[in-house]
């Protein structure tokens, strides 16, 4: 214990690099501290505000004797996020960290530095747990007012708990397909499928827990069984919640277990793993082969693609949303279209047309998981070669808005075929919903890329510091629940019109935005 309590603060200072701030007289070196620690505090604002915002108009559809689906979906959604997180980096943190073997050089216990490790993957889901569960707690408190005994007891409980599941999950799937794909020349892109299935699994089995839509109007009903069959341990946590003391202690159970689980097998195997996922490829002789001449846009996009599917995080954070919209409206289809037709009606009430409201819904989804802000800063010390080439710097930025806008633009094709043919829609279906989803696609993808202009750094050593924690991101991350919102109320109140009301702002806040960027584009890469 004595060993493991310095490692543990060494690992929180990665969060919290107070010391850095006080002592540091460097100025690069405090000014990496500050974008820690923003990075810290807008992480858990952002998880703040995404619990509000769900939260609340959830809370108004729910009946009071129902309110713990509230923090349960908050629950599900960040055991989600933390078990994909997790698998995707489990065997790069805990056996291949840039400073593992400096701190195994020393007369450290090795179990004593895998469990600091592991308390590193720990508070990362630490920080979206507890800004989740607790916020959506709150917002329980301010709509209801009275709440059980055992309410905010297990709240907490949970929120401390909680990140340990999808951790040890994630953790052990992560180990073993790093450990598998070590030595395979695109290990990246094979994590990053297998993260995808993992995914997909989950959505599958949540889909087949019973019957979509049991009852149109019975929302609580339609929560219980979607949240429940995505993620079981919901169902223990919402019956703590109503006063189930043995529910609270199988969580804590089950908890626990997957925590040392992964502990186990990370102490016992450290060896086997660690050979197994630090092992490279092997060398192959370079041979020049015979080059297609393309144009610089192409080659460009080309660049940006395979950095991209490269990344397990980035292609997670961002292609994530646009299957997971294919894949609903593919169940939707075959759930049946006077069920779908009656639930939005029910929310959005009657006289909507059906094309237009679902490139609405298509679009919004798939823009929420954008990221074209950290397209400039995933860049990092390879910045100088674009800047030494002879490429304009604005074909350089209309490259990284095309590869962003590829997802969304391909899934808002295939859906409005989905919709246009398994519904019998008119034809004209198709360019509606398709054309939604580009013009979406590229306001989001402008004003995240200005962000990321903005907010560019080049430090980083993760990829996750950039896709997931840099400020540019989480605040495109506001910016995009801002848009929702407001959509949300535009056709609620305002029908095919609030849409269209919709698109002209997203034209007159981006266009200006993007007409700027290509006139400064040069001075603003020179700056970079």
């Amino acid at each position: 214990m004595k060993q493991l309590l310095p490692l543990i603060r060494l690992q929180l200072m990665e969060f919290f690099p107070l010391s850095a701030l006080r002592n540091t007289a460097d100025a690069a070196a405090r000014k990496q501290a500050r974008r820690r620690l923003t990075s810290t505090i807008v992480t858990c604002l952002a998880c703040a505000y995404m619990a509000v915002a769900y939260s609340m108009p959830m809370l108004a559809t729910l009946d009071e004797s129902n309110y713990g689906l509230v923090p349960a979906l908050m629950l599900t959604s960040a055991a989600i996020l933390g078990a994909v997180s997790t698998l995707s980096r489990a065997g790069a943190v805990m056996f291949s960290a840039g400073n593992l073997d400096p701190l195994l050089s020393l007369p450290l216990d090795r179990k004593t530095v895998v469990l600091s490790r592991i308390f590193s993957l720990y508070f990362e889901e630490l920080l979206i747990h507890t800004g989740m569960i607790l916020t959506s707690g709150i917002c329980c408190a301010i709509r209801l007012g009275s709440l059980s005994p055992t309410f905010w007891p297990t709240l907490i409980v949970t929120a401390l708990l909680g990140p340990l599941i999808p951790m040890g999950v994630g953790g052990l799937l992560g180990l073993f397909v790093a450990m598998l794909t070590a030595r395979m020349k695109k290990k990246s892109m094979f994590t990053t499928v297998f993260s995808l299935i993992f995914v997909a699994g989950i959505m599958a089995f949540s889909f087949s827990a019973g019957t979509l839509f049991a009852d149109a109007g019975a929302v609580s009903k339609i929560m219980q069984d979607r949240i429940f069959g995505i993620y079981p341990p919901a169902r223990l946590f919402v019956e703590s919640l109503q006063g189930n003391l043995a529910a609270l202690a199988l969580f804590v159970g089950v908890a626990l277990a997957a925590a040392i689980l992964l502990g186990l097998a990370a102490v016992k195997g450290f060896l086997f793993f660690y050979d197994a996922i630090n092992a490279t490829a092997s060398s192959k002789a370079f041979r020049m082969g015979r080059q297609k001449q393309t144009g610089v846009l192409w080659t460009l996009c080309k660049k940006e693609l395979r950095q991209k599917y490269n990344t397990p995080v980035w292609i997670l954070n961002t292609d994530i949303g646009t299957l997971m919209t294919i894949a609903l409206t593919v169940v939707l289809t075959v759930a049946g279209k006077d069920q779908i037709q009656e639930v939005l009606e029910t929310v959005f009430g009657r006289g909507r047309e059906a094309a237009v409201l679902f490139g609405l819904i298509i679009a919004v989804v798939q823009c929420m998981n954008l990221t074209a802000t950290a397209s400039v800063s995933m860049e990092g010390n390879g910045l100088w070669l674009i800047k030494s080439l002879p490429i304009r710097a604005d074909v350089w930025l209309r490259s990284k808005l095309l590869v962003s806008m590829l997802p969304p633009a391909v899934g808002g094709l295939v859906c409005s075929l989905v919709l246009t043919i398994g519904w019998r829609l008119s034809v004209w279906t198709v360019p509606v919903i398709f054309g939604m989803c580009l013009l979406f696609a590229w306001a989001f993808s402008v004003v995240e890329l200005a962000l990321g202009l903005r907010f560019a750094r080049f430090d980083w050593v993760n990829p996750t510091e950039v896709v997931k924690q840099s400020g540019g991101v989480l605040l495109s991350m506001l910016i995009t629940f801002l848009i929702v919102g407001a959509g949300a109320v535009l056709v609620i109140f305002l029908g095919n019109l609030g849409a269209a009301v919709l698109c002209a702002l997203l034209l007159l806040v981006a266009g200006p935005i993007r007409l700027v960027m290509g006139k400064r584009a040069e001075k603003m890469l020179t700056k970079l």
